[in-house]
This record gives C-alpha cells, structure tokens and sequence, in this order.
C-alpha cells in the first residue's frame, strides 16, 4: 500500500501521493485510494494511463488556468472523468515557465522568486478566482465522493494543488503539524525536477539571483505555508471559519465528508 508520505508510481506523472493513511484528531484514518494529489498529467505514458486506472482513479481534477490547459493538456484514459475547476486565472506560480522566459523577471534580485511566491499563496488565499475553485472542488466531493477516486492537481502538484490538499485535511479533522508536513514532503519528490531547472539556468549561463529565484519557484517552504495561515487566521478567523465561510461547508457538510473519507 502507498502511504502519504511515498510516491504512487505512475509512468509520466509527478509529485502523485495519496492522502490516505493520515490520522485524524479524534483517531480516524483517511482512507486510501479515494483522494489523489498529483502534479501534471501532460506527459503521461501509456502505462501510466493504465496505472491510474489500476489505482482506481475515476476524476481528474484540473485547478490549472484555462491557458495551461490548452498547452499541456491531461492525457487521461477514456475511463478516467474530466473536470475543470480553475484556481487562478492564470499560472502566477510560473510552474510551466521555462528558464529563459522566467529570467527577465527574476535575474535581478536573489529573492525575487521567494517574493513571488509569498504574493501567490496570498492570493492563493484571498482571490475570488481560487475561492470558487476551492468551492467546486468541496462540492464535488460532497456530491460525488461516495462512489468516485478523485485524483486532483495542478502544475507541479504544490502551491494550488497543496492548498487544496491541505483544505481537504483540515476540513477531515487532520492536525496542523501533520497538514503542514505533508505540504512540506512535497520538496522530497519535486528533486529532480529542481535540479533539471537548476542545471537549465547554468547551462544557458544566468546569474546567482536567477538561480535562488528558480529554487525558491520550484519548492514548497514553511514561509510560504504560514503566508497563508496567517491570512487565514487573522482575515478570516481561523480554518474553521475559514472552511464555513468562504469554501461553504456547513458542520453538516463536513460531517458527510469525513463519513465518506474517514474509517
């Protein structure tokens, strides 16, 4: 069985994890094989076709911009759903950016795209765009959780996809150390596309600050999680509040979610 903290292998697929096996705080377990974090699916193989489909998965849940999509569409199987619920407009992670378009904006300062990116998790907080999407996908389960494995995902898989990782955790019932640790194993199989990044920059001869910058676009860091646990806690009132208010879920709601999600 693969636990939270391991990767499912699927052949062309990236950072793809199941949130099974995480504890809750009243003792429960998520179940496995019925939510799916995942990055990309634009390069999946044929095998990985069949690997998804092996694993159960029965939705795909794109969070990427309309634009993303269009270059770099899923290749799922005839037997996997396709649903489409947009988290930003477009891709302010710069995810899908290649080294020689991101340098103009980040060879000038060694925190460019740490700066970046605490902007993106704000906004990834604050934004009508992300809160309807986060929305979408809750009612989805809601409506649809009992009788689908639901795979959901972004460009790689961490900022938009971790948000709503972490939603869905909180809302089970999951501590905060242990949401905050599984955004964080995120860096663990995100390796080797950080140092094809890295060695892309080297090669095309650009600076230190470009460098910082493509690591500090290419990772998940606790600056950047606590960004948004900051917004939510003294914007919002904290996750529960939260969850109740901007994504809509009632205690009814999230009673039913952690019956479907929980054993």
């Amino acid at each position: 069985m693969t636990r939270y903290n391991e990767a499912i292998p699927i052949s062309g697929a990236l950072n793809c994890r199941d949130l099974g096996g995480h504890v809750t705080c009243d003792g429960r377990t998520v179940k496995y094989h019925k939510l799916i974090r995942a990055g990309h699916l634009s390069e999946l193989t044929p095998i990985g076709q069949q690997q998804l489909l092996d694993y159960g998965v029965t939705v795909d849940i794109d969070l990427r911009s309309s634009a993303e999509l269009e270059k770099y569409p899923d290749l799922i199987p005839s037997g996997i759903k396709f649903v489409h619920f947009p988290c930003l407009d477009n891709d302010d992670t710069e995810s899908t950016e290649t080294v020689n378009e991101l340098n103009k904006f980040y060879s000038s300062s060694t925190r460019s795209g740490y700066l970046r990116m605490l902007y993106v998790y704000r906004k990834l907080v604050i934004n009508k765009h992300s809160q309807s999407a986060m929305r979408q996908v809750f009612a989805y389960l809601l409506a649809h959780g009992n009788e689908e494995t639901v795979l959901f995902h972004c460009s790689a898989g961490k900022d938009r996809t971790g948000l709503t990782s972490w939603l869905i955790l909180f809302a089970l019932g999951v501590a905060p150390e242990d949401v905050k640790q599984d955004y964080l194993l995120t860096n663990k199989f995100l390796v080797d596309r950080l140092h094809q990044r890295i060695n892309d920059a080297k090669q095309a001869h650009l600076n230190q600050n470009f460098i910082s910058s493509i690591h500090d676009l290419s990772t998940v860091q606790e600056d950047y999680y606590d960004q948004a646990m900051t917004l939510i806690n003294y914007e919002f009132g904290g996750m529960n509040a939260y969850l109740r208010d901007i994504v809509q879920l009632s205690d009814t709601d999230i009673q039913h979610l952690r019956a479907i999600y929980l054993e």
